[in-house]
């Protein structure tokens, strides 16, 4: 597809954008007012106009700066609701403050985002699978991160250039090696070009990327797209200055102490509120054990500061599994006065998973990016259990590098929103895609 071509769809696109967004406000809009009883056209026909499109166009801005348009990901659809009615709002108060022109009831602009984030993102997801299917993608080098994307990237790459061809399998035509570039790009007109292997860089010149990108030829860093089309880091490929001094694993401070806010007051909530089910937990478990209710474990949390994970003693003196215990497990109320190290601040509601600490060295050892997961609290849910949860118990525990990945995205995207998303995985269980389920094999997991 030529750059003026894709220019002209994306004008195309923009503009039924908008006409989606006039739609969607104006059904809520007549919706709100039919409910209460009044006229669609009162005041009248102007200012009612006035209204729709102040509406639809501010939403259609904020839309239109989204990141990612056309990603399913739950976490940005919530981003672009808060930030559509966010806009809006601002903007009609604003406009009110300064012009006295009344804002829309809330009613009316919430139902006309949702309306209008939906219509949206349906017309530019259909618009990124019309781009995506116009052409393919060339890999230069093939490695882990190019291991990960042949799966869903399948059915684009066009072929591989690779100075070792016996690393590329056999279902992927090699092309030759870095310096036929040109050859390839001509041959097979790609849409893209997928960076894999640094390496290239000392064969092809920046002049030379330059130039292709200026015919209309995508340039996209490899593990940047790992990290968007997988949700997880790919941490092998992390250099030490990645940890140390670049932004590109750098922690959402702000996230973090928002995060501490709401997660101590939702917590203690939530302590308060099932303190008596703790409390008559902690009887049947004292009766069934002849033990202390409670275990301590002893991990590493925040930073590496030790703390004792708190949990319900499921097993007798004997070793074995107590009635109670059974219950427990199969109730998922293990972990529940997990809540007291929440409110004392050891822990959070969302974060990796915490790890004894034994194993938590040991991982250190093996895995050279596993002390990063400890930039942000273990939490008693996180995105690993929420993209790596199996539909069966007895199916195979994930691999600890596939974990460690996941782990490391949340500490590097930490938000409100992703939260939210982990929370909605884990309560109605949304299916793991089949990219993301470990292969069975995998390495035992070893968290607590």
């Amino acid at each position: 597809m030529s750059s003026g071509l894709r220019q002209g769809f994306s004008r195309v696109g923009a503009f039924l954008d908008l006409l989606a967004s006039v739609a969607a406000f104006s059904a809520a809009v007549w919706l709100y007012w039919g409910s209460t009883g009044r006229s669609y056209l009162v005041p009248g026909p102007v200012e009612r106009f006035r209204e729709i499109l102040i509406l639809a166009f501010t939403a259609w801005v904020a839309m239109a700066f989204a990141e990612n348009p056309g990603e399913d990901s739950v976490r940005l659809w919530i981003d672009r609701f808060f930030s559509v009615v966010g806009f809006n709002l601002l903007i009609q108060y604003g406009l009110g403050y300064l012009f006295a022109i009344p804002p829309t009831p809330w009613p009316a602009t919430i139902g006309g985002s949702v309306l209008a984030i939906g219509l949206m993102g349906m017309l530019q997801r259909s618009r990124n699978a019309a781009r995506q299917d116009s052409g393919g993608i060339l890999l230069l080098g093939y490695d882990v991160v190019a291991e990960a994307l042949a799966a869903p990237l399948a059915s684009r790459i066009v072929g591989v250039l690779e100075d070792s061809p016996e690393r590329v399998p056999a279902g992927l035509p090699v092309l030759g090696d870095f310096t036929q570039v040109g050859a390839a790009v001509a041959a097979h007109r790609p849409v893209s070009i997928l960076i894999d292997d640094p390496a290239c860089f000392s064969t092809i010149s920046p002049r030379q990327f330059l130039a292709l990108r200026y015919s209309g030829v995508a340039i996209e860093d490899g593990p940047a797209l790992f990290e968007d089309l997988l949700q997880r880091v790919c941490w092998q490929r992390l250099d030490p200055l990645d940890l140390v001094v670049s932004s590109s694993m750098r922690i959402n401070r702000s996230a973090m102490a928002l995060q501490a806010v709401y997660t101590n007051l939702i917590g203690l909530a939530l302590l308060l509120s099932l303190s008596p089910v703790l409390l008559v937990t902690a009887i049947l478990v004292a009766l069934a054990t002849r033990r202390a209710p409670l275990e301590s474990i002893e991990c590493p949390g925040f930073q590496r500061i030790p703390f004792y994970l708190l949990r319900f003693r499921t097993r007798r003196l004997d070793g074995e599994l107590s009635w109670a215990g059974r219950a427990l497990n199969k109730l998922h109320l293990v972990n529940l006065p997990q809540l007291i190290n929440v409110v004392r601040g050891e822990m959070a509601l969302f974060g990796p998973p915490p790890v004894r600490k034994e194993f938590a060295g040991r991982l250190g050892q093996l895995l050279a990016a596993y002390p990063q997961r400890f930039a942000v609290k273990p939490g008693i849910i996180g995105w690993s259990q929420a993209n790596l949860q199996h539909p069966s118990s007895s199916g195979p525990l994930p691999d600890e590098s596939l974990r460690l990945g996941y782990d490391l995205y949340y500490a590097k995207q930490e938000s409100p929103s992703l939260d939210l998303d982990i929370l909605l995985r884990t309560v109605f269980r949304m299916p793991v895609p089949a990219d993301r389920v470990p292969a069975p094999g995998g390495q035992t997991a070893v968290g607590a």
